[in-house]
């Protein structure tokens, strides 16, 4: 053989090595089996010439994996999204904002890091019109009283409906462990839940029960099937709107497009993000 054709065989045998070795890697990395099909997930919804940004909460206390799934929901659904932390609310105007959002995570943390004149500032964006929506630990910090297992923790969240957060429920799933839910829609007639289906499947993880006083001026949107206490509730505070969510619509189990590969050994049904979406829309609708 000569030398020609033992640098042709050389290069042959190394070109052979790159392909394989790029097919490995193709193969290794893509580990995603979703059990949803992604082509019946929500349609995105159509843009708007209406100028939208979310601050999403990040700081200390937020589910990691919480963060990241909304802000990708919020992404899908046509909204600029502007991560802050507690001393931006502390010390700068929300005025730019149209919706407020915390996620999942430890409340009393929010409620110890976010200082009076900060909730004082979510409160007045609020009445001035914004939106709020509060996930899992959101909901827990926007009540007037948090119980936590068994304890009423002596923390002062922004009470902004009249009700007790009370949770994690030991009947859903015993404490520490979580699971997909069953939430029965219990008004259809509300612009979120209209028409939608009898019940939706979420992720339940630690996720309080929304007990409203008797003059509580709330609309309960979802009950959880297994206690048949509220899961959701939206309501009215001067100008804006709220939305509260005790389970967690923004993780999608069966997926990687919400960024995260959480809960991938879970049973998803199907998508939460269309309700998700919806309630976005309620908020910006006043």
């Amino acid at each position: 053989m000569g030398r020609r054709d033992k640098e042709i065989l050389l290069l042959s045998i190394l070109l052979t090595l790159i392909l394989l070795r790029t097919i490995y890697t193709q193969t290794s990395t893509d580990t995603r089996q979703p059990s949803i099909d992604e082509a019946q997930l929500p349609e995105r919804p159509k843009p708007t010439d209406t100028k939208r940004v979310v601050a999403l909460y990040s700081d200390r206390g937020t589910w990691n994996e919480s963060v990241i799934a909304l802000e990708n929901m919020f992404q899908w659904a046509n909204h600029t999204v502007q991560l802050i932390d507690a001393r931006y609310i502390n010390e700068k105007e929300l005025n730019d904002f149209s919706i407020i959002c915390f996620p999942g995570g430890d409340m009393y943390q929010y409620s110890q890091d976010i200082a009076s004149i900060g909730k004082e500032k979510i409160r007045n964006f609020i009445r001035d019109g914004g939106g709020y929506i509060g996930i899992c630990g959101g909901a827990y910090f926007a009540s007037e009283n948090v119980v936590w297992r068994g304890t009423e923790l002596p923390m002062k969240p922004l009470s902004l409906f009249q009700g007790t957060a009370k949770g994690p429920s030991d009947e859903i799933i015993p404490y520490p462990d979580y699971t997909m839910c069953k939430v029965n829609i219990v008004n259809i007639t509300h612009q979120i839940t209209t028409d939608y289906s009898d019940a939706e499947w979420m992720l339940y993880y630690w996720g309080p029960v929304l007990l409203l006083e008797k003059d509580a001026d709330a609309i309960i949107l979802g009950n959880y099937d297994k206690i048949d206490l509220p899961a959701m509730i939206a309501f009215d505070y001067g100008y804006g709107k709220a939305i509260l969510i005790g389970t967690h619509p923004e993780i999608e189990e069966n997926t990687l497009r919400d960024g995260t590969n959480w809960g991938n050994e879970l049973d998803d049904r199907g998508s939460d993000w269309d309700l998700l979406n919806r309630a976005v829309q309620s908020l910006e609708n006043r």
